[in-house]
């Protein structure tokens, strides 16, 4: 009878598992566990909002910042660990708040964090902010903003005078200000960031307080911005005229309202396509990605679920970055892909991975930038770059502290990795 029992438990439990590995779906549990790699190292932490290209003494370097210091690495460095924080001196403390006040540094916030990098050709750019506490409503809010500029040849100085507060020292720079009331600052920066040095330019959008007019500049280092009139405009939101991106197709640069732009430029060919990141006009809650072509109006290839947070082209696939930044916590990011067909234009479908990146890169994060090191490489022979970043806690959408950062595709390696 024991033995009858005991036979009849085995039986029970095998069926059991089968039904259980059966409705979860065991497959893509077991797909995804061997698309699993071992984590390399974390180097680059934090919030990282730009992968910054710069031309440094006729060598091409990407540069970044998680807020508190800047890192750069030599564009063609293809392995893990080279990101390099010395020789770059900032003319400020990077922010951290003191618990322990002194005769020289009191209780509070202290120094500055870096906001965003960009660049121009020619120099590159930190929108920094000092900050306060507000008691009354129990946050901690931008005090002082700054915006610091230096040349880019001069970038691994290690001179803190290289820098140049252009706020303060021009007087032609527009009027900065900081509005409490919806928390927002009336300053705005993009830029082109393109494989080809020549088309690489720098804006800034300021907004004024009372009327709420916007106005453009483009940015020329230390000297005074210069009034810019994009009359290259192209329109993907129905509701929003403000100018997030700037892009070139050919020699010919366009502004768009949209912050995802991507376009197929190489540093050996000039751009014929621009993919760019939108609303579903027929629908409140997908979105959708178009392709211009610098004529006519732009054309949606492909709905999606979720907002764009940023886009990048291989020579045969578009990688789209999703994720929300006005969402109370994430559960819309995530990233995806669409190949390209034989002449060069996106497909209508979302394809597959070949590799992990569905599995490092699932819905609970912000894909905030990415970047193709050489996108004249197919999808597999890339260097690729992706900061991920998540809002709330995390305990509601799976997302992990440790994550936040900077990962990256090697093709030796053949996976993505953290930085």
């Amino acid at each position: 009878m024991k033995k009858t029992i005991k036979t009849f438990t085995l039986g029970f439990l095998l069926v059991l598992a089968a039904i259980l590995f059966a409705s979860c779906g065991y497959e893509p549990v077991f797909y995804g566990i061997m698309h699993d790699v071992a984590p390399e190292e974390a180097t680059v932490n934090g919030n990282i909002t730009s992968i910054v290209r710069c031309q440094i003494n006729s060598e091409e370097y990407l540069v970044l910042s998680n807020g508190g210091s800047v890192a750069y690495k030599p564009l063609s460095a293809s392995k893990h660990g080279e990101w390099k924080t010395d020789n770059i001196k900032l003319p400020f403390i990077t922010h951290h708040y003191n618990y322990f006040p002194t005769s020289t540094e009191p209780e509070g916030h202290i120094g500055q964090q870096i906001l965003r990098v960009i660049a121009d050709q020619n120099n590159i750019y930190l929108l920094t902010a000092t900050f306060k506490q507000d008691n009354d409503y129990g946050i901690v809010l931008p005090d002082t903003i700054y915006f610091w500029t230096c040349p880019i040849n001069s970038l691994l100085s290690n001179s803190a005078e290289a820098w140049t507060n252009i706020i303060e020292t021009c007087e032609a720079f527009p009027a900065v200000t900081f509005d409490s009331s919806n928390w927002q600052m009336n300053i705005g920066v993009f830029f082109t960031n393109t494989p080809k040095p020549e088309h690489r330019k720098a804006f800034i959008s300021v907004t004024d307080p009372e009327s709420k007019e916007v106005s453009y500049y483009k940015l020329n280092g230390s000297s005074a911005p210069e009034a810019e009139a994009c009359s290259n405009y192209v329109q993907i939101y129905d509701k929003s005229k403000k100018i997030n991106s700037a892009f070139y197709i050919g020699d010919t640069l366009y502004f768009t309202d949209s912050i995802a732009v991507a376009t197929n430029e190489t540093i050996d060919t000039n751009a014929t396509l621009a993919c760019i990141g939108g609303v579903n006009k027929n629908s409140n809650k997908n979105f959708d990605v178009f392709y211009y072509q610098g004529s006519d109006a732009p054309v949606s290839f492909i709905e999606l679920g979720s907002p764009v947070a940023s886009l990048v082209f291989t020579a045969d696939s578009i990688i789209i970055g999703k994720g929300s930044y006005t969402a109370s916590y994430t559960s819309n990011g995530g990233i995806d892909r669409v190949l390209l067909d034989e002449n060069r234009m996106p497909q209508t479908t979302v394809a597959d991975f070949d590799n992990n990146a569905k599995y490092q890169f699932t819905s609970s994060y912000i894909i905030m930038a990415l970047l193709n090191a050489d996108p004249s490489q197919k999808e597999a022979d890339s260097d690729l770059y992706a900061a991920i970043s998540y809002r709330g806690s995390g305990s509601s959408s799976s997302a992990s502290f440790n994550n936040i950062g900077l990962w990256s595709y090697y093709p030796a390696r053949g996976n993505w990795n953290r930085e």
